[in-house]
């Protein structure tokens, strides 16, 4: 299961875009625009609500600007739009970890998938060079989905169920 930030409408339209822009160049599958903050084994769909409503509560939206579109080797890095890591970030995955019963050694790496994709990885990297770098986007939502620990096929992408969304203030 995963903790993501989600962005506003705005931001997921205008990610929502580069992702229909990628997938005419590309073979893929996508998921709602999103940053994971921490993923880890579920325990319990209700605890795992309950944890995200307390690391939430209070939190105010964050504005993120992208760093460059990126595209790679493995499933879940196809196509990337890549964030630095901040201290607004880091302390929603540690707050996620500390809370959680599994703790996995979960490494933030703040990206948002545009494309999931087995494409050869010159075609990913020519795409993402010809993709435009995203404006600034606010963030004001978190989100608790469900999905096998592993993702590696399309299959994979379809399992992924949505349990919890929550506005942040």
């Amino acid at each position: 299961m995963s903790y993501w930030l989600l962005p506003c409408p705005q931001a997921q339209a205008a990610f929502a875009e580069l992702s229909r822009q990628a997938c005419r160049g590309l073979r893929g599958c996508t998921l709602p625009p999103h940053i994971t903050l921490y993923s880890d084994r579920l325990d319990n769909e209700d605890n795992a609500i309950d944890r995200l409503r307390q690391v939430a509560e209070g939190r105010k939206p964050v504005r993120l600007s992208p760093l460059a579109i990126e595209a790679g080797p493995l499933f879940t890095m196809s196509l990337v739009v890549r964030f630095g890591v901040n201290e607004e970030l880091t302390h929603w995955c540690t707050q996620l970890r500390e809370r959680s019963p599994q703790g996995l050694d979960y490494h933030l790496n703040p990206h948002l998938s545009l494309l999931y994709s087995t494409e050869p990885v010159a075609e990913k990297q020519a795409l993402a060079r010809q993709l435009p770098l995203a404006a600034p986007a606010l963030f004001n939502r978190v989100g608790a989905v469900v999905h096998p620990l592993t993702i590696t096929t399309a299959a994979d992408i379809a399992a992924v169920k949505a349990l919890h969304d929550q506005t942040l203030a």
